[in-house]
């Protein structure tokens, strides 16, 4: 429950800042991005079968020069087991050295992040994003400080929706004396 108070506090948030900046001044934008995909993950004692996740995310402009053009951007990720995704119902348990016991699965990885990103956008209806940040994860209950890293492009066909691909990175740099590493690919759609 908590974490769903949390998840409406951060993306209310990001969408009032960017109606807001929206509304003050034309010369500003502001868009959205829901984003789904997999995972590849990695790091510590865990299984590392890969996770499903999910993206979401509003940006406000906050400088524009010609093409290029900086937004702050604020989001929540999810990384998790949907269905097949982020499960392997093949394997059953992965042992190091006899008698050491099953790994324990990679776990689940949820919460806020922020990025500065910067924006190139040859025409008005191709974007290609390039940005990094930080976030405040919940692995297992615990609170953990994150670096998160972005590379996207989108086309949109109508001025206001289009569809987006993109890569993220998310670095826990210390968790139970170990660095989690995740690289979601996503595909979803923007609207600005």
């Amino acid at each position: 429950m908590v974490g769903w108070r949390r998840f409406t506090l951060v993306l209310g948030s990001a969408f009032g800042i960017a109606a807001h900046s929206a509304s003050a001044q034309a010369a500003h934008r502001w868009g959205a991005d829901a984003s789904l995909g997999a995972a590849a993950v990695e790091g510590g004692k865990f299984f590392t079968s890969g996770k499903a996740t999910v993206h979401l995310s509003a940006a406000g402009r906050l400088l524009q020069r010609g093409r290029l053009s900086t937004d702050v951007e604020v989001g929540y990720d999810w990384l998790g087991r949907f269905g097949l995704l982020g499960t392997n119902p093949d394997q059953q348990c992965v042992v190091d050295s006899p008698g050491s016991g099953c790994r324990p699965p990679y776990p689940d990885v949820t919460g806020p992040s922020a990025s500065v990103v910067l924006v190139y956008a040859p025409t008005a209806r191709i974007e290609t994003r390039i940005g990094g940040g930080g976030g405040a994860y919940s692995v297992e209950g615990t609170r953990v400080g994150a670096v998160v890293g972005q590379v996207d492009a989108a086309v949109l066909p109508t001025s206001h929706v289009g569809v987006v691909v993109g890569v993220r990175a998310l670095v826990i740099p210390r968790y139970q004396h170990d660095r989690l590493s995740a690289f979601p690919v996503l595909i979803g759609l923007r609207v600005r």
